[in-house]
């Protein structure tokens, strides 16, 4: 008999999710003080004043728990997202990434597979695995599409979960609306569909498909939403997932008490009425984007055209070294490997100074590589 205590070969064996280096890190490894983070997708603007104030009310309630319903929170969800979705078909997390936990503990059991597309966010796998299930990759196509008939052809009867991310997590790109009603004519209903639209409100293009058109037409589909990116409430943890009825109960059944803490729920409840702040911050998201693409291939890189908060490029270098080099001049960046695109970077679109900052800190890098003469790749 083993003296060790027995561990989960499922969980024992899962990766660990790495975020994105944080300012500190930076300033505690290379000593440098001005720092840009352009790493995490985060909102360049910061949140809501409305929601620091709604927080900064709520500090003296600290002391009570929060409400175990969210009520509130879901019913002005529901009000915004137009006819025939009530707060029935509403279901909040800790982060959208608690809700895809929910999700895999809800649908994956031992060898059941869960269908992903990389490159893409990694979670969809990892929390796959975490559940003993068997994570079947579709790759998206050379031009960062999804391959519908490859994902159609890829379902089993041992299929349960189809994980598509529209923008994409790092690509940016999107899945159109034709592109996604050819899918979903091909999936049985017995398959639930998570669509993952944590980066919606940086989509400038009209043809983009609506999974709520989905749920309104009483498919077995959920849609994620986040408060951390155009909300600006990265650190507070606040996302929701809209689904047909009996996916969103079910999905309720798999939280925590009091999931949502008293800060939390105060800031997104004022986040939701803050539109000006999530129009300012689209604004400058769509114009930063527009701007850094350009630079970018004026630079001769590969950059994939974004609807993000992000742009992905291939700095034709060891993205390590680009990333390290950057690094040590205060620029914060992604290398895009741990999203399954080894060659490429992946960089926050920031205010106009440090998008800026950016670009001028990678010129200098690439000039210093030139010289040097590494692998190109």
């Amino acid at each position: 008999m083993s003296d060790k205590p027995y561990l989960n070969p499922h969980l024992a064996a899962a990766p660990i999710y790495t975020p994105g280096t944080s300012v500190e890190e930076v300033a505690a490894q290379y000593g440098v003080t001005d720092v840009i983070k352009l790493a995490s997708n985060e909102n360049p603007l910061g949140p809501s004043r409305r929601a620091v104030a709604a927080i900064q009310t709520a500090l003296p309630e600290l002391f009570r728990y929060p409400g175990m319903a969210d009520d509130q929170l879901r019913a002005r969800l529901a009000e915004r997202l137009g006819p025939t979705i009530g707060p029935g078909h509403i279901a909040t997390g800790n982060g959208v990434t608690e809700l895809l936990a929910q999700i895999s503990q809800g649908f994956i059991e031992a060898e059941d597979e869960a269908i992903f597309c990389p490159p893409t966010f990694p979670m969809y796998e990892m929390l796959t695995r975490r559940r003993g299930g068997q994570p079947v990759r579709v790759d998206l196509t050379s031009d960062f599409q999804y391959d519908r008939a490859a994902i159609l052809k890829a379902i089993t009867p041992r299929t349960r979960l189809l994980f598509l991310c529209s923008p994409n997590n790092p690509t940016g790109t999107i899945i159109t609306r034709a592109q996604a009603d050819q899918l979903m004519a091909g999936v049985p209903d017995r398959v639930v569909v998570v669509f993952d639209e944590s980066y919606l409100d940086f989509v400038d293009r009209d043809d983009h498909e609506s999974a709520l058109d989905y749920v309104r037409a009483g498919r077995y589909v959920i849609a994620l939403r986040s408060f951390s990116k155009a909300h600006g409430l990265a650190g507070l943890r606040v996302g929701y997932a809209v689904a047909h009825p009996t996916l969103a109960e079910y999905l309720w059944r798999s939280r925590l008490p009091f999931h949502l803490g008293g800060l939390a729920l105060a800031g997104a409840l004022a986040a939701l009425e803050d539109t000006d702040h999530v129009a300012r911050t689209r604004e400058l998201v769509i114009a930063g984007r527009a701007w850094l693409q350009e630079r970018l291939n004026e630079l001769g890189l590969v950059v994939i055209p974004s609807q993000s908060n992000f742009v992905v490029f291939r700095p034709g270098y060891d993205p390590q070294q680009v990333y390290a080099r950057l690094v040590q001049r205060g620029v914060v960046v992604r290398p895009a490997g741990f999203f399954y695109m080894p060659a490429f970077i992946r960089v926050t679109v920031g205010t106009h100074e440090q998008d800026t900052r950016f670009i001028a800190a990678l010129q200098e890098v690439l000039d210093e590589l030139a010289t040097m003469k590494p692998a190109r790749i």
